[in-house]
């Protein structure tokens, strides 16, 4: 095909944007990069000229590539970097996401999809295996050994470009790219699902002439959007290596104007550009390939071998540094064949769980283990020699997880102490009260505080009543980051209403800001959770880091549904953080109406002194001979001690005594089992 002598010049400089999906995306939106180049290719003779100049350089070696004898057969590895930029959200996503995003890519590449032998018959004669394949790098750029993996806290999150690179470059060291190809993740980058630079200017070799993605576009799990294979990086890849859209060079397909276009690809039917799946679709006389990479059409599937020819002579040209990748010398510094243990690591789904609700654990560990020696204390199964098993805690309490891997290289282990913390799945009985009155390891026992930066919750002397309050100190936290303090499991079965109440203080720096505070409730022990209610700021914005004086405290009352009258109810404050200012919570208090005896046989329960010192009497007067177990359970609902277990006692008042002697001072919960029934009383120890 003849091609616009400014289209095909425009393919060096195009900004491709790529959309797999509806949504938050914008089809057709050209990035604000393609159009500051377009631009100055019209506008600045000499960057015009370099760009014909490299035009003709990168056609003459593909000319020459498909002359040579040696077009095939040799797989070239090219060294991947992933480099996640976030503020602490949902876009920080996980090393399991990542990698299976990279396997789809290989995947693809490859033509090991399972996928690519549903191709339509007429193109699956000439659906290619590239023998390109992408590997994690081992090295950075100075030798250290690291994942393949960066990340990097930056606002350019949700903007990306060039600043993308800048900020990686400036916390984690250089990656050139005409050693590595580098992937950009980010919360939003335009408006497209990803972009790229085909080879050549502006940038060559450098950093910034990277793959730039949405986070919601990378792999299949996790926070991705899509489903079966995900070939938006490989679309990507497909730019990177000089590949075009089937319709040629812009990002607006549908336009019947398309079809006087093209791709420089011989065996790829000319195509107006399609954004559904029509597989008998012809749009310029001739049927469409519609299943292609380069497509939009949401089927993708297959590269042609004619796109397998442009890519491999793009990797193989000294344009934008790309043959440097495929060297044996760049293989070995950035270490893709190493395979060398440096760091056993792993993460689960998340560090806390409800006990007999099983939670995923990965392995993260780096590089390429080959056996894996799990220790799971407390949980079922306790060893696994999978590489991501998934584990159900049957008892409550913190458990430390271990982990041993091996490959060739040698064995490494870690083990990360009390790393799992276990819900008891019944619940604290009600009426619940927390004024904060409490130390600090007590707090932390009993209290779950999530956060992005070190300064978190913690106790502070601040307080609408008695001598403390939990505060979470955001005036030092960065804009972007997410501080939740997370409450303990709550049994509400057995209510017909129940209502919480607290009071709080909480300011901002100025009055213009995006940050949000919101009071969330779960059913299911925190594996899911809705928006109660949004809190406002109790007093007026400042700039000096505030503490609240008597005035400045808000209360509110908030009526809980009775969809969420569970045995594993929990409750969570979560501030995002935005120019925002401390935020202050005290007085808790769970107030319920109870429908029915909840424990029959169970007149009245008494337990006293409390607060007691070194002696306490627990008081049952029962209506029916009764099997009554007693026993003190810590915070994580562990058993301290052991009062009177399956005893048979007549009707009428039991007195129980109960001795402080090796326990500590804190908070702990009387658990009374009644024929079968539960009843739950706070008792602290002084």
């Amino acid at each position: 095909m003849i091609i616009n002598k400014l289209q095909t010049t425009l393919a060096f400089i195009l900004l491709a944007g790529f959309t797999l999906s509806q949504g938050t995306v914008d089809r057709d939106k050209f990035c604000s990069h393609d159009q500051d180049l377009y631009d100055r290719y019209q506008t600045d003779a000499n960057f015009a000229r370099e760009v014909d100049s490299v035009e003709q350089v990168q056609n003459a070696h593909l000319a020459s590539y498909k002359e040579s004898s040696n077009r095939a057969g040799t797989i070239y590895y090219i060294p991947v970097v992933y480099h996640v930029l976030h503020e602490g959200g949902a876009e920080n996503i996980s090393d399991a996401q990542i990698k299976s995003d990279l396997k789809d890519l290989n995947d693809t590449y490859r033509k090991r999809n399972a996928n690519v032998g549903a191709v339509n018959p007429a193109f699956s004669g000439i659906s290619a295996d590239v023998e390109i394949e992408f590997r994690l790098a081992q090295k950075k750029n100075d030798g250290s050994c690291f994942s393949g993996i960066t990340r990097t806290y930056s606002a350019t999150t949700n903007t990306g470009g060039n600043g993308a690179a800048d900020a990686v470059k400036l916390e984690h060291g250089d990656f050139p790219g005409n050693k590595y190809m580098n992937i950009y993740v980010a919360k939003n980058i335009g408006g497209a699902a990803g972009y790229t630079y085909r080879p050549g200017p502006p940038f060559y070799a450098d950093m910034r002439n990277g793959i730039h993605v949405l986070h919601t576009y990378v792999g299949t799990i996790g926070t991705s959007t899509q489903t079966g294979y995900n070939t938006t990086i490989s679309h990507e890849a497909g730019h990177w290596l000089n590949l075009a859209h089937l319709w040629g060079n812009s990002n607006n397909p549908g336009l019947s104007s398309n079809c006087s276009g093209d791709d420089g690809v011989s065996d790829t039917p000319n195509s107006i550009g399609w954004t559904s799946c029509n597989t008998s679709g012809v749009s310029c006389g001739t049927l469409d390939n519609v299943e292609n990479v380069m497509e939009y059409s949401y089927c993708s599937k297959m590269f042609t071998n004619g796109q397998k020819t442009r890519m491999r002579a793009a990797v193989t040209s000294g344009t934008g540094g790309r043959n440097n990748l495929i060297t044996a010398s760049n293989h070995t510094a950035t270490g893709i064949f190493d395979d060398i243990l440096c760091r056993a690591d792993f993460e689960a789904e998340g560090e806390s769980v409800c006990e007999n609700k099983p939670i995923q654990f990965y392995d993260n560990s780096y590089h390429n283990a080959t056996s894996w020696n799990w220790s799971f204390p407390g949980g079922t199964p306790s060893t696994s020699n999978q590489q991501n098993p998934i584990v159900t805690y049957n008892n409550p309490g913190r458990h430390n997880v271990s982990l041993i891997v091996t490959n060739a290289s040698g064995t490494i282990s870690i083990t990360k102490t009390q790393y799992m913390r276990v819900l008891p799945d019944w619940g604290l009985a009600m009426p619940f009260t927390e004024g904060f009155e409490i130390t600090e390891s007590q707090f932390e026992d009993s209290w779950e505080t999530i956060a992005d930066d070190t300064n978190s919750w913690s106790l502070n002397s601040a307080n609408f009543s008695g001598s403390n309050s939990a505060m979470l100190r955001n005036y030092t936290i960065s804009d972007g980051q997410e501080s939740e303090i997370v409450s303990p499991s709550l049994n509400l079965t057995g209510n017909t209403a129940v209502n919480i109440s607290f009071k709080y203080a909480y300011a901002r720096k100025t009055t213009s800001t995006g940050e949000s505070v919101q009071f969330l409730i779960s059913n299911n022990c925190g594996e899911s959770w809705v928006i109660a209610r949004g809190l406002n700021p109790t007093t007026a914005a400042t700039n000096s880091e505030f503490f609240p004086t008597s005035n400045q405290w808000g209360a509110q009352n908030i009526t809980i549904n009775n969809s969420f009258y569970s045995s594993n109810f929990r409750f969570k404050i979560k501030v995002s953080n935005g120019n925002g200012n401390n935020f202050f919570i005290d007085d808790i208090n769970i107030n319920t109406t109870v429908g029915i005896e909840k424990v029959e046989g169970l007149t009245d329960l008494n337990l006293y002194p409390n607060p007691m010192n070194n002696n306490a009497t627990v008081s049952l007067n029962l209506s029916k001979e009764s099997e009554v177990s007693v026993s003190l359970l810590n915070t994580l609902g562990q058993t301290v001690r052991t009062i009177a277990s399956e005893v048979n006692l007549n009707q009428g008042e039991h007195n129980m005594n109960i001795e402080k002697g090796n326990l500590v001072p804190g908070i702990y919960f009387l658990s009374v089992n009644l024929n079968g029934n539960r009843k739950i009383e706070k008792l602290i120890i002084q």
